[in-house]
């Protein structure tokens, strides 16, 4: 307590030596700044609020709250709201006033001040149109207004005064003060223009964004509804391949054919289901009855022909021939066989009914059967070269039962270059792969 009073008693002092040095329109700056400040602090219940607040109103007119406050502390933001408030009597222009000037100044300075914090609690409520008017009562004291002071009254509740005096003692004229308002208002519409033209711009930047997204989803929908046709489509002929009977006669191809027709034609003609023996009997009746030669003559001896009367032969009876021993048949020849078929099915079985002798658009696998081992095929991958893209569409149903690929597919690869046979082995009439073949996509 004797530390705070003697601090009181130093600012006491300064306070008294200033107000000596200082002309009539800086103490009333000062007083001015001390009602506004005891006004302030009077509104506040907080202890070092209400030290500054007792101190303000112990000391005299003219004196400086700003080091009323620094020395109790704590309460700085508001010093520094009092130092803007008496930045006024720092003005050399402002010193060299004449008393009613200097009122002037004083009431458009607090005018100000009470318009730029009037939203503040603690500075809106404090310093009320009344308690604006007992401050500026006591200015008037010390410094007297002109003799027809203007009624207008210096503060007013919502609107600032009008006509008060700038720092250089000019009226602030209301048609100015309009036109800055009307001007505040067409930059306020100019912004407000401006931020919709912006969202209006990144509005159709979205939709379009989205109509993009939407043309791009529809081309892709459909033609995933196309493949998903296609596959379906290949299912339900892979399901109606599979579920064809694998036991129905070959026809014979080419060559093949005209031969089993000649066959037929001599088994018809011999009248046999056997047409070699046949044949060996025709040369053994031919061999039988070959004529006697006749007697052969020599040059220079005379021709004796022998009258001798012939004798008559017995009648002999002919024994049958013995039946001939049945022929075996003769061997098949021994060459190799190659055919077609399409893509197997997804175990890998050969559909019989789809076996062709030549290449056909549907043919995928080129089938070799060497003679010695009917039961075992080499097999390669030779299609149409017209047809190998939707083979290449479609590999997991017509390529990949049967091969396995040195490399990945990709959409630049055009043909399949062969790199290894697979083999095929026929179960119960039935081909199947045991090896698959070795390609590679190029």
């Amino acid at each position: 307590m004797l530390k705070i009073s003697f601090i009181s008693f130093i600012a006491l002092l300064t306070t008294a030596s200033l107000t000596f040095s200082q002309n009539a329109n800086q103490a009333a700056v000062d007083t001015l700044t001390k009602d506004v400040a005891i006004a302030v602090f009077a509104k506040i219940n907080q202890p070092k609020a209400q030290e500054i607040y007792g101190q303000l109103l112990d000391c005299g007119d003219g004196c400086d709250p700003q080091q009323v406050i620094r020395g109790v502390g704590s309460w700085d933001q508001v010093g520094a709201k009092m130092q803007e408030l008496s930045e006024l009597k720092n003005t050399a222009r402002f010193i060299n006033l004449s008393p009613e000037e200097a009122n002037a100044a004083i009431r458009k300075q607090l005018a100000d001040f009470y318009t730029r914090y009037k939203n503040d609690n603690n500075y809106g409520k404090p310093l009320s149109p009344a308690v604006q008017e007992q401050i500026l009562a006591k200015i008037d004291q010390l410094l007297p207004p002109a003799a027809t002071p203007d009624p207008t009254p210096a503060v007013s509740e919502n609107a600032p005064t009008s006509g008060t005096m700038t720092d250089e003692g000019t009226a602030i004229d209301p048609t100015a003060y309009q036109i800055s308002q009307l001007e505040n208002q067409v930059k306020k519409a100019e912004e407000k223009q401006l931020w919709m033209m912006i969202g209006g711009l990144i509005v159709g930047l979205l939709l379009g964004a989205g109509a993009v997204y939407l043309l791009a989803y529809r081309a892709l929908k459909n033609e995933v509804d196309r493949l998903m046709d296609d596959n379906n489509r290949l299912a339900r002929q892979n399901d109606g391949l599979r579920n064809k009977p694998v036991n129905e006669p070959r026809q014979p191809q080419g060559d093949y054919r005209q031969k089993v027709s000649a066959y037929d034609a001599i088994v018809a003609e011999l009248g046999t289901d056997n047409p070699i023996s046949a044949i060996r009997q025709l040369k053994q009746q031919t061999t039988g009855t070959m004529p006697a030669s006749a007697p052969v003559i020599r040059s220079g001896e005379p021709a004796v022909e022998s009258v001798i009367s012939p004798e008559p032969e017995p009648v002999q009876t002919q024994a049958p021939l013995p039946p001939l021993p049945p022929l075996e048949p003769l061997p098949p020849l021994n060459r190799s066989e190659v055919f077609y078929f399409p893509p197997p099915d997804p175990t890998g079985q050969f559909d019989l009914s789809q076996k062709s002798g030549s290449l056909s658009p549907e043919s995928a696998y080129r089938f070799s059967v060497n003679a010695n081992n009917p039961s075992v095929a080499s097999f390669r991958f030779e299609a149409e070269p017209g047809r190998v893209a939707r083979f290449l569409t479609y590999r997991n149903y017509m390529i990949e039962p049967a091969c396995d690929s040195e490399n990945s597919y990709t959409t630049a690869h055009t043909r399949i270059a062969m790199r290894q046979d697979g083999e095929a082995a026929l179960e119960n009439g039935v081909w199947r792969v045991k090896t698959k073949a070795l390609i590679r996509y190029e």
